[in-house]
């Protein structure tokens, strides 16, 4: 069944510690060039001998690896250069390394046009979300930076309770900026610590009613969303679920292998920041052996990866027994709202005692 292998390869760690990360970035050391190239090497071989197609991505933040520019170029030259259009990054990098013109300028070469940022609120909002103190301040610099050489700046905006009380003056600071393309969303639930901790700051109907209207004539996604938030709270999703009314979409019926190299050369079925089965070392036990373990195994579920192997609830049943019916916390995607029953539900309830 598998037709393709993608591999996301952990070739640097990221200078914040996001909150909403799905990938669960967090600084650590970077793997060498050499180290890199050989995993790609080994990968797209394993992969032309089986007649299977290939892709990778430089996780978690390539723009802080401490030779971007060359690593760039790598992955262009294995999986193509448009996966690095837009190129992402928290900005931070860009605002912090001496060499930020070679690597936009590394960019360039490869057809990117615009460099694609994220902000968490104004001024120490952002860098409270980011835990990076300075990093507001940083992330408008690289913006700067990548007008200067004459690139598209875009950026995701993550609404919280505390931010979506700031958007004016968000917008007005973005429009400063002469941002050129901006995306408004709350982040997507996902299952970890962050993930529930995060969850305390979604915002409410109530929070984003005020703001729709000017958020809509600016953000380039979500229009529709935006334009009937009371269809997108926790209460609207648990609505349409019970009514059997609920999307059906996967992401592909076993056709794709995902695997994660981590820095270690360990790699893994699942994604950056989560891991489920390892199939050994790239380095200790060679490539030919490990990626053959994992092509045996086969594809896994997005859903085996978060909560395990095994039935999930349905739509309707999780719904009634985990969905809050007054829950009024906004959901842009019936993902991250049945994301947050499923936690709910494979978390014990409390006890109560009674006398």
């Amino acid at each position: 069944m598998v037709e393709s292998l993608y591999l996301l390869i952990e070739v640097v760690g990221c200078p914040t510690v996001c909150r909403h990360c799905w990938a669960q970035g967090t600084p650590y050391g970077a793997m060498s060039l050499g180290e890199v190239g050989t995993v790609l090497e080994e990968a797209r071989r394993f992969c032309a001998e089986r007649g299977l197609a290939f892709g990778a991505y430089p996780m978690h933040e390539l723009a802080a690896h401490p030779q971007a520019a060359e690593l760039l170029r790598l992955f262009a030259d294995y999986v193509g250069a448009a996966e690095f259009e837009p190129l992402t990054t928290t900005g931070v990098p860009l605002a912090t390394r001496k060499d930020w013109r070679q690597l936009i300028a590394a960019a360039v070469e490869l057809g990117t046009t615009t460099v694609w940022v994220a902000f968490h609120g104004i001024g120490t909002e952002h860098d409270r979300q980011v835990n990076r103190s300075g990093a507001w301040a940083e992330t408008c610099l690289a913006i700067q930076r990548v007008h200067a050489v004459g690139l598209r700046a875009g950026c995701n905006v993550f609404v919280t309770t505390t931010n979506a009380a700031q958007a004016g003056r968000l917008l007005g600071a973005l429009e400063r900026l002469e941002v050129d393309a901006m995306s408004w969303e709350p982040a997507t639930y996902y299952p970890t610590a962050r993930g529930r901790r995060n969850e305390r700051l979604r915002p409410a109907l109530s929070d984003l009613l005020p703001i729709a209207d000017q958020v809509r004539q600016h953000s380039l996604f979500h229009h529709e969303a935006w334009a009937n938030l009371a269809a997108h709270t926790e209460a609207a999703w648990r609505n349409r679920a019970m009514a059997g009314d609920w999307p059906t979409w996967k992401r592909h019926d076993g056709e794709v292998l995902e695997l994660v190299c981590r820095a270690n050369l360990d790699l893994h079925l699942g994604t950056a920041g989560r891991y489920s089965k390892r199939f050994g070392n790239l380095g200790t036990d060679g490539a030919h052996l490990v990626f053959g373990r994992a092509l045996a195994h086969g594809t896994g579920s997005a859903d085996a990866l978060w909560f395990g192997p095994g039935p999930l609830l349905e739509p309707a049943e999780l719904a009634a027994r985990h969905g809050d019916q007054r829950g009024q916390g906004i959901h842009f995607s019936a993902d991250s709202a049945r994301y947050l029953w499923l936690d709910r539900a494979r978390r014990p309830r409390p006890t109560v005692i009674r006398g």
